[in-house]
């Protein structure tokens, strides 16, 4: 039925393009960021099943894939603004960006230590103290991304030149170094996303042009067949894991972009909905993930009351997330 579900949301409403060459970069960015609110219940969805011998189960895998989206779809959102917004990476950027997740993940942690003292169950929000508590239970992807949201400031302020490439390298770097630091895999599984997003916001004609040639379905398809090698592997290891896994997951995006130069997916009132609310789904669903697991329900129990619970609580909190925006948007900051 979850596949069902999935499925109808991203077919109803879908419309096909007549000329693909056509797509501009405006349009492609707004096409792949109507299906954030898709991701992000996939990943709400995966977090329930990834250790459930299910049907579902694969879900839990894709979860990476669904990460990655959202890094790419960041880095080229920020790629086209730098391009058409002058002065665009200053302290606004910096408050708009940066502080902006960093304030959210107080405010999901602050609602957290409310739920677990009222919860009988610990669910860790309070009991190791409340700075580890607030380390162990704010979500790795939070402290990632404010990560690439500072290299991309330093290297596009300061750099004029080969500023993908530069980015491109250090994240190279980092998700190695990361790997043999004994970083969970999700730190290193995703991260070549980012640097592929600003390279389709700064090139898009070009990439475009290569990506629909032979040379680009041929790409597309050598990625797709070594990243899914990852699932031969018996012992996981640094090719698996930092190499194999990000080729996966960006050749899931290519494809995702495929789709787009031919259809506009998932135009329809409950893809809209989830799209408007994806931020705060995102951050809402650890507290019910971890509220039904303190009870040891089954995965069928579990579910329908984190995605029910999720939901909800991501429209009660949209009010106080958007007014957070608001506050710290580029307009605003100009007066502070």
């Amino acid at each position: 039925f979850i596949l069902i579900l999935i499925a109808c949301l991203i077919l109803w409403g879908c419309k096909t393009r007549k000329q693909p060459n056509t797509l501009s970069r405006e349009n492609c960015l707004q096409n792949l960021n109507d299906l954030r609110g898709l991701f992000a219940l996939e990943i709400v969805i995966g977090h329930v099943v990834r250790y459930e011998h299910t049907i579902l189960f694969p879900l839990g895998k894709f979860m990476i894939c669904s990460v990655a989206f959202f890094y790419f779809v960041s880095a080229f959102g920020m790629a086209v603004s730098f391009g058409r917004k002058k002065h665009y990476l200053n302290l606004s950027f910096l408050l708009s960006k940066p502080l902006y997740l960093w304030i959210l993940s107080l405010v999901f942690f602050l609602i957290g230590i409310a739920v677990d003292a009222i919860c009988p169950n610990d669910l860790s929000y309070i009991t190791p103290g409340i700075r580890w508590a607030y380390l162990l239970t704010t979500n790795w992807y939070i402290w990632e991304l404010i990560g690439f949201y500072l290299i991309l400031f330093c290297l596009y302020k300061f750099m004029p030149r080969f500023r993908v490439l530069f980015i491109c390298i250090i994240t190279l770097i980092l998700s190695v170094a990361m790997y043999q630091k004994g970083f969970w895999e999700a730190y290193v599984a995703s991260t070549f996303a980012f640097p592929a997003g600003l390279l389709f916001g700064e090139y898009f004609t070009q990439v475009k042009k290569f990506l629909l040639s032979c040379k680009g379905i041929l790409v597309t398809v050598l990625l797709g067949i070594f990243g899914l090698c990852c699932l031969l592997v018996r012992t996981e290891n640094m090719l698996s894991i930092v190499f194999m896994r990000n080729a996966l997951c960006l050749s899931v995006i290519i494809i995702t972009f495929y789709i787009c130069t031919r259809f506009t997916l998932a135009d329809n009132p409950i893809a809209r909905f989830l799209c408007r609310y994806s931020t705060e789904i995102y951050l809402s669903q650890f507290i019910w993930i971890r509220f039904s697991e303190s009870y040891g329900w089954n995965y069928m129990m579990r579910m329908p009351f984190v995605i029910a619970s999720t939901l909800a609580m991501a429209v009660i909190i949209h009010p106080i997330v958007n007014m957070i925006r608001k506050i710290l948007s580029p307009k605003q900051c100009s007066l502070i």
